[in-house]
């Protein structure tokens, strides 16, 4: 509509991934230069991850438009796959052909092909590059297969190099124990962060003049309104600027000012100024997440996804009497509708669950030959009919079952759970983890679909769990989970009375006395003050006695993971992993 009013030659603010408007700022120079450095390395994972909106499909594209001649790429856009799924698109990127007469699919025939051909094509001299976008999307299933993938080799280098770029939830997702080995193969990795001041300015005036328009058409002080509004996310600067140019050609101006850059940032995200940007994309993640993922309802709540710790932490939670709360290095802050609280996880103990073989790789017995001719184990855990969302409701309600807390199949689970006086606490850790907890769990189970599945344990004993599934009980072990479950779980706890979040030094209120008398009786030592409902220094060298006692970093924070610890060594009735009950 405007375009010729600024004789463009095309609109400068797209929001397509264009590689012909890529501007290179210096963090996105430092990228561009670790995404070359994939292409050449010899093997292993190349990583970038960086918030939506930051550039990371532009740099891609960029590159591979001036990829060498010598390189084949794979580039797979939509990671929701299957492990079956991924191959098939390997091979068809690779231009594999097929050539099995009975039409077969299978992953071991698909990874025989791509086998085949990575050796015909190493022979001629050239190399192959798998690029990965959204890989935050990845299954664990499927991102085990990737790392497959560079065990296909020769006697002198590997035949396949990957790169995987995803938002920061990528990083997170592989920060768990059972992607080190994974992790391990990272040769390189970057973060890319978003524009500062200068690079948004310079971003504007890059994009005006490569459409063939005037740089200066933003005043400075318009340009530096669209870095407030957006951040520095370059997507979020093109929303904002294509706008600020339609209110400027609206009102017959020659260059756009501030004012019309916050009526245009009003326009486009609906809200009467946008100060705070990170909020705002915050929400709209919250609502596509509402939309796109009706039952995912353990993410219906507030949760830590932390990374084991060699020890507990009592990470602080906003409550109604704080401003804020601070988040610790080893995890990431998420805010969704309902309260679930959160902190690190136990401390870790080997996983034997994620260090086993898969169950599809046969055994190898004692005397060293393959167990070609064994019996292939029965799968405890097969997925059961229906939609996620079923097995994950199924596993819920046994949970809140266990708790005597009835819940209605239309109930939001971590929603509903401070109505029973409960909450919702998401960890990730290892089998010993939660017998440790000794409390009836969800956990997540995934296979080789793209969507994961559930199940609730209810019971431990003899290194053994008795889990609910798809509404029938099964005896599981740690081998029956390796391949299926990857550390993820969620645990329901009993809250203190009146609980409004984490307790510190200087807060108020009956949590304050229920914790002075709990920790008195517990350790056996006179906390009485003049005023019991204030959390006093007194209470809080008692707080860390009893988190030190307990393994847990004596940071004198009441958090769910002291509330959990005190109620396992009370008396009080509630269900408990060691009895069953």
């Amino acid at each position: 509509m405007y375009d010729d009013y600024y004789r463009f030659k095309q609109k400068p603010f797209s929001i397509a991934p264009d590689p012909s408007f890529l501007y290179l700022s210096e963090r996105h120079r430092e990228a561009l230069a670790h995404l070359m450095y994939g292409l050449r390395t010899d093997g292993g994972f190349v990583l970038i991850t960086g918030e939506v909106g930051t550039g990371k499909t532009t740099l891609i594209r960029s590159l591979i438009d001036d990829v060498p001649d010598d390189l084949d790429i794979a580039f797979i856009l939509n990671p929701r796959l299957t492990v079956n799924e991924l191959l098939e698109t390997l091979c068809e990127e690779l231009g594999i052909p097929e050539r099995n007469e009975s039409g077969s699919s299978t992953n071991k025939h698909l990874i025989d092909r791509l086998n085949k051909h990575l050796l015909r094509t190493h022979a001629l001299g050239r190399s192959t590059v798998v690029i990965i976008d959204e890989a935050q999307n990845l299954s664990p299933a499927v991102l085990e297969q990737i790392r497959l993938l560079t065990n296909l080799e020769t006697n002198e280098r590997k035949l396949v190099r990957i790169i995987l770029l995803g938002q920061p939830e990528l990083a997170e997702m592989l920060d768990r124990r059972e992607m080190r080995q994974l992790v391990q193969r990272v040769t390189a990795r970057y973060h890319l962060a978003a524009l500062t001041r200068d690079d948004a300015r310079a971003y504007i005036a890059h994009r005006l003049s490569l459409a063939g328009g005037n740089p200066h058409l933003f005043t400075r002080g318009a340009a530096s309104e669209v870095y407030r509004l957006s951040g520095g996310i370059p997507r979020l600067i093109n929303v904002i600027a294509d706008r600020a140019l339609l209110g400027t050609y609206v009102e017959g101006r020659p260059r756009v000012i501030a004012r019309i850059v916050r009526k245009a940032a009003r326009e486009a995200f609906g809200q009467p100024a946008w100060r705070r940007p990170r909020l705002w994309i915050a929400t709209a993640a919250a609502l596509v997440l509402a939309v796109g993922a009706a039952w995912a309802l353990f993410d219906q709540g507030m949760s830590w996804r932390a990374r084991p710790q060699p020890a507990i932490a009592e990470t602080p939670i906003a409550s109604q009497n704080q401003a804020a709360a601070e988040t610790p290095p080893a995890a990431t802050f998420t805010q969704s509708p309902a309260p679930i609280a959160s902190e690190s996880p136990l401390p870790t103990t080997p996983n034997v669950a994620t260090d086993a073989q898969p169950k599809s790789v046969p055994a190898v017995p004692a005397g060293g030959a393959a167990a070609t001719t064994s019996p292939k184990p029965i799968d405890l855990l097969v997925r059961p009919p229906g939609i996620p969302a079923d097995s994950q409701r199924d596993a819920y309600a046994a949970v809140f079952e266990r708790w005597n807390a009835p819940i209605a199949p239309s109930d939001v689970p971590c929603n509903h759970a401070p109505q029973v006086g409960l909450q919702c606490l998401k960890l990730n850790g290892t089998l010993q983890d939660i017998e440790r907890l000794d409390h009836p769990v969800v956990i997540e189970l995934w296979d080789d679909r793209a969507e994961p599945y559930y199940a609730a344990i209810l019971a431990h004993h003899d290194g053994r769990v008795t889990a609910k599934l798809g509404g029938r009980s099964i005896d599981v072990g740690p081998e029956d989970l390796s391949g299926h479950w990857y550390g993820s779980y969620i645990v329901l706890w009993q809250m203190p009375p009146d609980y409004r979040g984490n307790l510190r030094i200087g807060d108020e209120g009956p949590p304050v006395a229920w914790l002075r008398q709990h920790l008195a009786n517990t350790l056996h030592i006179d906390l009485r003050a003049q005023n019991p409902a204030r959390f006093d220094d007194a209470l809080q060298a008692a707080l860390i006695r009893f988190q030190r006692e307990n393994g847990m970093v004596p940071d004198g924070v009441a958090g769910p993971m002291t509330w959990i610890a005190m109620n396992s060594g009370s008396t009080n009735p509630m269900p408990r992993l060691s009895d069953g009950t």
